[in-house]
């Protein structure tokens, strides 16, 4: 597992109005899915317009998720140098509305017609919580200058607060590797998708410890994969999002043991439990 756009309105699905009533979605992209990734295939053009490649040096090394026209999550662990060293906004570029990593290459070296986008970062917020030593609070904001939204680049939304979308089928994407030995596997060229269970947090805790593995599931993360094994994200999917079947993001590609182990699901930030710092960050 991995260590390595204005609308109106924000995106973002928060807590449940006093009123009772549902708050409006915006213009965030969400359509029921279902489902290289380990054991995933390739996705369709277009058929997650919101997820994004954050680069260094023009390689892919994490991904992300646009909330808005302005602003992106991602992992916190996806911008640590080293122990709590940060890169800066001047060091990470984001390529939007990508499908293929050859094909983007191809055009920019070729000056032919791009497909996708690649931006400058503003600025970038670590959760202030965040260590690059620990898993926990593993989430981070990056800022853009505004984009324009299109077919192949879309935001997505936050579900609210009370959902926890145990037992559900979700799907991860991302241009990770296609297996934890990266002897065998390789890097994905053309983005990968896969569907996964929610696992229970207290179901996943059972099964590391039957595992003997000494890692503590907490409220703010949340677990998914296969019992099986044999489908999970992997290296470089990190910071990448795992949405429901309504199209809402739920989790951020965090951590976990090896890829796509038998009753070790991965593990991922559990995205409505920042949905109110996310909102005080990007100031809706």
């Amino acid at each position: 597992m991995p260590l390595a756009i204005v609308l109106v309105t924000l995106c973002v699905i928060l807590l449940p109005m006093a009123s009772g009533k549902d708050p409006p979605r915006g213009g965030c992209f969400s359509e029921s899915r279902t489902g290289r990734i380990v054991g995933g295939s390739d996705a369709e053009r277009s058929e997650m317009p919101f997820i994004v490649s954050l680069t260094r040096r023009g390689g892919h090394f994490c991904g992300a998720t646009i909330l808005s026209e302005k602003w992106l999550v991602t992992a916190g662990h996806c911008l640590c140098n080293s122990l709590n060293d940060f890169m800066k906004p001047s060091q990470i570029r984001a390529v939007l509305g990508l499908h293929r990593i050859s094909e983007y290459k191809l055009t920019r070296d070729s000056q032919m017609e791009q497909k996708a986008k690649e931006v400058l970062l503003e600025s970038v917020t670590i959760h202030p919580q965040y260590n690059c030593l620990r898993a926990a609070n593993d989430i981070a904001l990056l800022e853009m200058k505004p984009i324009e939204f299109s077919a192949t680049i879309r935001p997505t939304c936050i579900a609210m607060d009370d959902e926890t979308f145990d037992g559900t089928q979700a799907m991860v994407s991302g241009w990770g590797w296609t297996h934890e030995n990266q002897s065998i596997g390789q890097r994905a060229d053309t983005l990968q998708k896969a569907s996964v269970e929610v696992w229970t947090n207290a179901q996943c805790q059972a099964s590391f410890r039957a595992h003997e593995k000494s890692i503590g599931i907490t409220e703010n993360q949340l677990c998914a994969g296969k019992m099986g094994g044999g489908v999970d994200a992997c290296w470089a999917d990190s910071g990448g999002p795992l949405v429901s079947a309504e199209g809402l993001l739920i989790g951020i590609v965090s951590t976990g043991i090896g890829c796509a182990r038998p009753e070790l699901p991965g593990i991922y930030t559990r995205v409505t439990k920042y949905a109110k710092w996310i909102q005080q960050v990007i100031g809706t």
